[in-house]
């Protein structure tokens, strides 16, 4: 038997249906390296030394900061609460 050049429907769906599933690969290949890219550098991010709070608290004593109070009512804020009463 020759073969045929000729390609039959049957031929053209089959290739269809591999380029279909080469398409589907790539995509998935490229969702699992952004996976792999994230985690790697999720876990760079907790391995890597940070300053630590201590450390931090102790740097503004030393400049004769004192920490962070949090919120103060002071007469400066009370002038300012007072302007926006009407």
């Amino acid at each position: 038997m020759k073969s045929s050049l000729i390609a039959t429907p049957s031929d053209a769906a089959a290739s269809a249906d591999s380029d279909l599933q080469t398409q589907r690969r790539g995509r998935r290949r490229v969702v699992a390296v952004g996976a792999g890219v994230t985690a790697a550098a999720a876990l760079a991010a907790v391995a890597l030394p940070g300053k630590r709070e201590p450390e931090a608290q102790a740097e503004n004593t030393a400049n004769g900061r004192k920490p962070a109070e949090g919120y103060r009512l002071t007469d400066h804020i009370r002038r300012y609460y007072e302007t926006t009463r009407s």
